[in-house]
């Protein structure tokens, strides 16, 4: 039995999650040979950033004199900053992803799929040096590829998808972004799946719709396949 309830067998380096009323929706969660991958280049990266930082650290030392701690003390604050700071910091900023995860294309998202916020970004790099120790044999053995950070912040690592995927023109008001990433992650792989699955899941969300938000189907044209249903829907212009 698996160790998290919403987390479904798969295969192929997916793993399938429980979106908007048990939905199941396929994540391309990334491995641990990925993983690695990132790391050598982001470590790479903060190597440099270390080695500058410390040249930079014992000028500021000689120019102190003889206050030698102070300049001590600023140089083991730098190294914490550095260290954890890259991580965090790039997450914060280039869109969930560090150097190392833009080459190799990979990104951090919720449990479902959506964006996470700033204090999940931050909370999953402080277990950053247990991570190092154990990371690569919680990831292997995870069902959806996690490391402690990622258990503590509910995030994941997974492939980034191709460019020109399904974009969501508008939402039903009062949706969250594990309800948004079910329906994103649904239309964006649907040419992936097989097409009576993809029917079944799409039914299942419009019924949702038609009974949570009737207004949003208002003027939709409700024939042919769910599934283009729901595009219509989603895609039917911004909602006010």
């Amino acid at each position: 039995m698996l160790d998290d309830p919403t987390a479904l067998p798969s295969s192929g380096g997916e793993a399938t999650v429980l979106g908007l009323d048990n939905v199941a929706v396929t994540l391309p969660v990334a491995g641990v040979g990925s993983r690695v991958l990132a790391a050598v280049f982001d470590y790479a990266a903060q190597a440099v950033l270390q080695i500058v930082w410390v040249f930079t650290a014992f000028g500021s030392m000689r120019m102190a004199g003889d206050r030698p701690g102070w300049g001590a003390a600023v140089y083991v604050v730098g190294i914490f900053v550095i260290d954890w700071g890259y991580f965090s910091g790039s997450e914060i900023l280039f869109r969930q992803q560090t150097l190392g995860k833009r080459i190799v294309r990979l990104r951090v998202v919720t449990r479902e799929g959506g964006t996470p916020t700033v204090g999940s970004l931050l909370v999953r790099n402080l277990t950053r040096p247990v991570d190092l120790l154990a990371g690569i044999p919680m990831i292997a053995l995870d069902p959806l590829g996690r490391r402690l950070g990622d258990r503590l912040a509910g995030t994941l690592v997974v492939h980034e998808e191709k460019p020109g995927g399904s974009m969501l023109r508008r939402v039903p008001e009062g949706w969250t972004s594990r309800d948004i990433a079910a329906v994103e992650m649904l239309l964006e792989r649907s040419s992936e799946m097989e097409p009576e699955r993809v029917e079944r899941m799409a039914s299942r969300l419009v019924g949702v719709l038609a009974a949570r938000h009737p207004e949003f189907l208002s003027g939709i044209d409700r024939g042919g396949p769910s599934v283009e249903v729901l595009r219509r829907a989603f895609a039917a212009g911004r909602s006010g």
